[in-house]
């Protein structure tokens, strides 16, 4: 029982439920409002002409979002274990620094991440707009199926 008073021990499944709960509150107080997240991303102007063939625009929306419900659990669980091995193998080069340095072994793992973090923001450039017209594309697709 005392682990549910202390956030410092808890394990993943507990960081889920807290989060989870968290967001499911802030939804049911107002705060949060997915319907208008959904809307701004589906007028984006470089969606907005978005399956908007006569013939085919709903079938292709359909496609995308059958598609990413199911390919993105794949997508997402390849990415973790690359980004996992990835920082434990640049972690290894570092340890030996940290270790020379008589400093404690998760020195070299934070280290990583830190460097990571700095490397992905200062790259926000390349991957960012792709990642927003992505999401805008699949709120275009769940706005004219659910439509």
């Amino acid at each position: 029982m005392t682990v549910m008073f202390t956030p410092t021990a808890w394990r993943l499944p507990h960081w889920v439920i807290a989060i989870g709960s968290g967001l499911l509150l802030a939804m049911y107080a107002g705060v949060i409002q997915p319907r208008e997240i959904a809307a701004y991303f589906a007028s984006r102007p470089e969606v907005a002409q978005a399956f908007a063939d006569p013939h085919f625009g709903r079938a292709d929306a359909l496609i995308l979002v059958f598609s990413t419900l199911f390919l993105a659990p794949f997508a997402v669980f390849v990415a973790s274990v690359l980004l996992v091995f990835g920082i434990a193998m640049l972690g290894g080069f570092v340890l030996p620094v940290v270790r020379w340095f008589r400093m404690p072994d998760w020195i070299a793992t934070a280290f990583v991440l830190f460097v990571a973090a700095f490397v992905a923001w200062a790259n926000s450039d390349q991957w960012l707009p792709r990642s927003l017209w992505f999401l805008g594309l699949v709120a275009r697709a769940w706005k004219i199926i659910v439509a």
